[in-house]
């Protein structure tokens, strides 16, 4: 066998590669504050409508009790809950309402554009619909849902050569002035500083 004869045979080898889909969430999707506060079951659903998607298919997504029983959502009251969860977190869109012909409600993930708008209702399709959300429940600079990953850190000024860390994405930096103990309350938000 000659060299070329084996370079021709690896091309076709390589060419014969099985190409296999993937379901994509956009990384600012992923860091945001409205996706830190979704519940683990409408992260699960979230995930089952990415792996839907095609090139041209969003607002065209199935979120049925048989589709997601198959994919790991316990119960139908979890199912309705974490679509709920989803819409009032701007992830998703119903783009069609289930009809009295039985017809399947259909739904849209709203960082993705809308290409094929036959038969839907997009009246409420707000691209990007989280970043309303986050800006409504948790404007914060870092992006990171205080309610899920909120710690309380109280210190004391000492007056020593303390150095202090540049800010930095991945936390902030907030000035304490008391000391209080675990077990006291804050009545007043005005200690905190």
């Amino acid at each position: 066998m000659s060299h070329d004869d084996y370079l021709r045979g690896l091309r076709s080898k390589k060419s014969k590669k099985v190409m296999h889909p993937y379901a994509a969430i956009e990384h600012r999707v992923i860091d945001s504050a409205a996706f830190a506060a979704l519940k683990p079951s409408s992260v699960a659903l979230l995930l089952i409508l990415a792996r839907q998607l095609t090139k041209d298919n969003n607002g065209h997504l199935q979120a049925t009790w048989s589709y997601c029983r198959k994919r790991g959502i316990g119960s139908e009251n979890t199912l309705r809950s974490s679509i709920y969860d989803l819409i009032e977190h701007g992830f998703v869109c119903r783009t069609r309402s289930r009809g009295a012909n039985k017809v399947a409600a259909l739904y849209a993930v709203t960082w993705l554009a809308i290409k094929r708008k036959d038969g839907l209702f997009l009246h409420t399709f707000n691209k990007d619909g989280w970043k309303a959300w986050e800006e409504k429940n948790h404007p914060s600079k870092t992006g990171v849902a205080s309610h899920h990953l909120f710690v309380k850190t109280f210190c004391n000024p000492a007056k020593t050569d303390v150095v202090i860390p540049q800010e930095n994405d991945d936390y902030e930096l907030v000035p304490c002035t008391s000391v209080l103990s675990v077990n006291e309350e804050l009545r007043d938000p005005r200690q905190w500083l």
